[in-house]
């Protein structure tokens, strides 16, 4: 199999995730929506951008837990939903829809125990305080307990290997994590999560790749509308080129081909 073949197959796959959570949120109305590189692979190619190898939906809190709360009886059994209270060894604060029988083995996890099938992220979106420095001390909470449950539960290993500034940060990472429970960092987390929740706040933020650029006004979210995603239809953002310009600046533009690289280190379709 070539690698365009591989990842054809790849994106089929995760539509078939994608679908199944489409399922169960218009089953039980769950407000949902294209987010991160799914809306501008939708924007920009139609659908998946060729070499990306993922793909990401967000929800708001009260939503998400309803879809948490839905898959219980919903999900088909082709599926497993994933998040840090199914999976003992997964230590991310949002979720993944896995097909089982597949592997997608990441960088990241490379050296970690979680079910690593074939995904599709689905990140919660919580209300951010409206003061900046309330937002500064948030996002260090974030930051902090991140990195203390992956490396509890071996992941982001990686970082050992990419720089002497990166290893000296995962070491001390370690140390200060043995002060600590897993569990209860867990705790602390969720809490420090919901924390503004309730609170009609300007902004929301979810818990990606920083806490400055996940947090995006809450009007974004109040406005949906679908998009044609692979010839299927998906809710996004209905201010999509706004949302767009604030994630990736000029997002018409291709990066170079040293940075079209996806996350996946193996692939195993298994029975597909």
């Amino acid at each position: 199999m070539t690698a365009n073949e591989q990842m054809e197959k790849l994106h089929s796959l995760e539509m078939k995730i994608a679908l199944e959570i489409k399922r169960i949120c218009e089953k039980n109305g769950i407000r949902y929506f294209l987010t991160a590189g799914s809306t501008l692979g939708a924007v920009r190619h139609g659908g998946f951008i060729p070499w990306d190898d993922d793909m990401d939906i967000g929800m708001m809190r009260e939503d998400y837990e309803k879809f948490i709360d839905a898959c219980k009886s919903d999900l088909g059994e082709a599926f497993f939903l994933q998040t840090w209270d199914t999976d003992p060894n997964y230590p991310l604060s949002f979720a993944k829809v896995r097909l089982n029988g597949t592997h997608f083995i990441e960088t990241f996890s490379e050296e970690a125990f979680s079910h690593n099938g074939i995904f599709v992220d689905i990140f919660p979106f919580d209300s951010a305080p409206d003061s900046n420095f309330a937002r500064k001390i948030q996002a260090g909470k974030y930051y902090i307990c991140n990195r203390l449950m992956w490396i509890k539960k071996n992941y982001g290993t990686e970082m050992k290997k990419q720089s002497v500034g990166q290893a000296i940060k995962y070491y001390l990472c370690l140390c200060v994590s043995k002060l600590f429970r897993y569990e209860s960092i867990k705790r602390y987390f969720k809490k420090a999560q919901k924390k503004y929740n309730g609170k009609n706040t300007e902004q929301i933020v979810t818990d990606g790749e920083t806490y400055k650029r996940e947090s995006i006004p809450r009007k974004w979210v109040k406005q949906l509308k679908l998009i044609e995603f692979e010839k299927e239809e998906f809710y996004t953002y209905k201010d999509v080129e706004e949302y767009l310009l604030y994630f990736y600046g000029d997002y018409t533009k291709f990066p170079p081909e040293e940075e079209r690289v996806g996350h996946s280190v193996k692939i195993d379709f298994g029975i597909y």
